[in-house]
């Protein structure tokens, strides 16, 4: 297990992305086991002209469970979550080395931060299944997915089995 859950971009505004309600639920899981364990969670949300900060569309969906007064919150601006956040300070903060990464989008925000995550040394995790796209021109949700878990597989980060 990892010293932080990381919950990427799991908004109002992208909750048309493939099996939403399916991987939120199984964030939810994961989130009990981090609460149970006492080990932070962090929420990043996007925002840009599309995703206004001060609308309901950049809300974290009401499907997640997330505490207002306990987890930290991030919003970012560009795929990267490290990029111009607080993200990396508030890691160093609670002395966390490795981290577990889930959310949307897989091939654009997730992959990103990940990638980044990597390459700034953090052991970065991965629950197979715990990430979700669109489908696009090309790809279908599912191949991106299995995709991105291939290549992140040892390459970027550990995968860990996909849970129920």
């Amino acid at each position: 297990m990892a010293d932080v859950l990381i919950v990427i971009d799991m908004q109002n505004a992208l909750s048309k992305m493939v099996n939403f309600d399916a991987v939120v639920a199984g964030i939810n899981e994961r989130i009990k086991i981090y609460r149970a364990e006492r080990k932070a969670i962090f929420f990043v949300q996007t925002t840009d002209e599309e995703i206004p900060s001060d609308t309901k569309a950049f809300e974290l969906t009401d499907k997640l469970d997330f505490n207002s007064q306990k987890d930290e919150f991030i919003v970012k601006t560009k795929p990267d979550a490290f990029y111009h956040t607080n993200l990396e300070a508030y890691l160093k903060t609670y002395n966390s080395r490795s981290i577990e990464i889930c959310g949307g989008q897989t091939e654009y925000c997730v992959d990103t931060t990940i990638r980044v995550a990597c390459h700034l040394d953090y052991k970065v995790e991965v629950t197979r299944g715990l990430t979700t796209t669109f489908d696009s021109d090309l790809l279908d949700a599912q191949t991106i997915i299995k995709h991105h878990e291939s290549i992140w597989d040892g390459s970027f980060a550990t995968m860990l089995p996909q849970t129920k």
